[in-house]
């Protein structure tokens, strides 16, 4: 523990590692000082330095190479997202729905900037992700991966990787929740995301919000997660 902030010891030497990191402009592929070199710099005990690059290291900043040291990581958004949203979920289906609700927030936020960033081609690539859906639903097949590919697509074109990270790790989590139930209704999501694409197709943006509105109408996205039409 921290005396002067009530701080524990390991959480304040992850900060003051992160500055030293920042203070030096250190880049990925540059090694940290050694855990003995940091632990003399701090003031604490070898233990502690490895408790806060162990964090550092499940977090995607760095990596512990043997024969090397430690090594900084390219930042990765998608990293970080994936192992917070996997960490608040667990087994909790309630934390599941609540994680699907902000999905359905963040799609129907960012829906009107997607249809004007969307071109041609795009919207070709997401009626052949949609076609493939159609294919693997005569065959009885669960199509989960290119259900999110179709979704991906769509918001492919804003420029906003955070929220491209964001989602893509609600789509992971999303995976095996459920999945009886998500079959029963995939019929239904297939008509709805036939009435999204020809919107696109048709570059008609208040039927494209309509539809979109309506795919997000079941009660999957809601807090209740009950799979009803709400």
């Amino acid at each position: 523990m921290n005396k002067k902030t009530g701080e524990k010891l390991y959480s304040w030497v992850f900060r003051q590692i992160r500055a030293y990191i920042l203070q030096n402009n250190l880049q990925p592929g540059d090694l940290l000082p050694t855990e003995q070199a940091l632990a003399d710099m701090l003031e604490v005990s070898r233990n502690v330095v490895r408790e806060a690059i162990k964090s550092m290291e499940l977090l995607g900043m760095v990596s512990a190479q043997p024969g090397r040291g430690t090594v900084l990581m390219k930042f990765s958004l998608d990293f970080v997202f994936q192992n917070v949203i996997f960490a608040a979920a667990g087994e909790e289906d309630s934390a599941i729905s609540e994680m699907l609700d902000i999905r359905k927030r963040l799609e129907l936020g960012y829906m009107r900037k997607a249809f004007q960033s969307l071109g041609p081609e795009d919207i070709a690539r997401i009626r052949a992700i949609l076609e493939s859906i159609k294919v693997q639903w005569k065959e009885h097949k669960f199509f989960h991966a290119d259900d999110k590919d179709f979704h991906m697509a769509i918001f492919s074109r804003t420029g906003n990787q955070t929220l491209m990270s964001m989602m893509e790790a609600i789509w992971d989590v999303d995976a095996n929740f459920k999945t009886e139930e998500k079959y029963k209704h995939l019929e239904e999501t297939i008509v709805k995301h036939e009435n999204i694409v020809r919107a696109l197709e048709a570059g008609n943006e208040e039927a494209f919000e309509a539809a979109m509105m309506a795919h997000f109408a079941s009660g999957k996205y809601s807090l209740k997660g009950n799979f009803e039409e709400i």
